[in-house]
């Protein structure tokens, strides 16, 4: 059983019923937890490390020992360890969908259990259930994914801090990798709704790219779903005007808006509450269009922000928010085209990948100091029947 205080640096513990992900083997394990990563409304993530008990212990029978005569501890890892509490009533949504994914731009889940872990419980002065006063004793699942050095957000943050972007190569190489991974989520139907430059791990040597934090995914159907989904800033606005029986192209939405704020350095729209938010997005696309509206939810009686707030195209409006894409047809086109007010004629991320703005990515292995990862333009059968011999003869040509 773990203890949940923010102050302990290291927190140690062993659990019984871990299920090795690509096995499932359920083992022993001892896990070492070292520093805090991240923290969110469902839950907190960890850097730590750990130990097979049941394979150490059948090493130790075997008296398998290293060069200086001890027995082999085998430590794994380092592993981003995600802690929300069990959902008892329902299946982990975000564990089933982990569980059956399998892309080189998807973290990867190596290891899953619950466990009951004790938190501070100022409302809970005699212990009731944990035994010690000021605490509770509540069941977590436990996620155990790969481990990346840094989120997207931490990337463009270091570049504002010095009042630099991040350079445009490395833009398309993160953008194409995000595409990519999200278009292999979209076409099981799979729709993540929270995708921000938090929740989109780096590693900025190898400019690997990995989608993560699943807490609010879900794979859709035909009936409505939650529009008060997807962090403000990144929320499509069919959403932000109540819109239900939504699709996957939300995420595109989203990814427009990660694109952008890498160009910009900056969160692209910035509205103080979610009405306010569809007044920022108006200043870049102008007034939504009322059939649009309608679409989107008959019910709808908030402000249409219907007056233009620029002069001159869209096209403009775009070159000259997006001052580093100037002249830059492509880009342009690509943001246009995911940053849609309709999301029938928003830009699918199959369609994206083939945007022209990545063709530089595909003749080069490097740019200056920035090395692309290997498999940028390979692909499983599966996928290549997914984009079809157009797009595929686009992409590798």
């Amino acid at each position: 059983m773990s203890s949940s205080s923010q102050q302990q640096q290291v927190q140690e513990y062993t659990t019984s019923q871990v299920t090795n992900n690509a096995t499932q083997e359920v083992n022993k394990f001892y896990i070492k937890e070292y520093k805090r990563l991240g923290q969110g409304a469902f839950g907190v993530v960890s850097k730590a490390y750990m130990v097979n008990i049941d394979k150490h212990n059948a090493n130790l029978k075997k008296n398998q020992t290293d060069v200086d005569g001890n027995v082999s501890t085998d430590w794994e890892g380092p592993f981003a360890v995600k802690r929300v509490l069990a959902q008892t009533e329902y299946k982990s949504r975000e564990l089933d969908i982990l569980k059956v994914t399998s892309h080189p731009n998807i973290i990867k889940l190596e290891y899953f259990f619950t466990d009951y872990v004790l938190s501070k419980d100022k409302a809970n002065p005699n212990g009731v259930n944990s035994g010690v006063p000021g605490y509770s004793k509540n069941l977590y699942l436990h996620l155990c994914m790969e481990c990346l050095p840094q989120t997207l957000q931490h990337e463009i943050t270091k570049h504002t801090k010095v009042q630099t972007t991040i350079p445009i190569f490395k833009v398309k190489a993160y953008a194409y990798q995000l595409l990519k991974g999200m278009s292999y989520l979209h076409n099981t139907n799979i729709c993540h709704r929270d995708i921000k430059p938090s929740n989109v791990l780096i590693d900025p040597e190898t400019l690997l790219l990995k989608v993560c934090d699943f807490g609010s995914a879900k794979q859709l159907d035909n009936y409505p779903s939650i529009s008060y989904i997807c962090s403000r800033f990144y929320r499509a606005p069919e959403l932000i005007l109540g819109k239900t029986q939504y699709a996957v192209n939300i995420d595109n939405w989203s990814i427009g808006c990660v694109i952008g704020e890498m160009l910009l350095g900056k969160t692209i729209f910035q509205g103080n509450d979610p009405i306010l938010q569809l007044r920022e997005i108006s200043k870049l696309l102008g007034p939504p269009d009322k059939r649009f509206v309608f679409l989107s939810n008959p019910g709808y009686d908030g402000p249409l922000f219907s007056e233009k707030l620029f002069s001159g195209s869209v096209r403009d409006r775009f070159e000259s928010v997006f001052k580093n894409l100037k002249n830059d047809f492509a880009g342009v086109e690509l943001l246009m085209g995911l940053l849609c007010y309709d999301p029938d004629q928003r830009m699918s991320c199959l369609d994206a990948m083939c945007s022209d703005w990545f063709s530089e990515l595909k003749h080069v292995e490097s740019v200056k100091e920035f090395k692309l990862p290997k498999d940028l333009f390979e692909f499983t059968e599966y996928d290549r029947l997914v984009l079809g011999e157009e797009r595929l003869k686009k992409l590798t040509e």
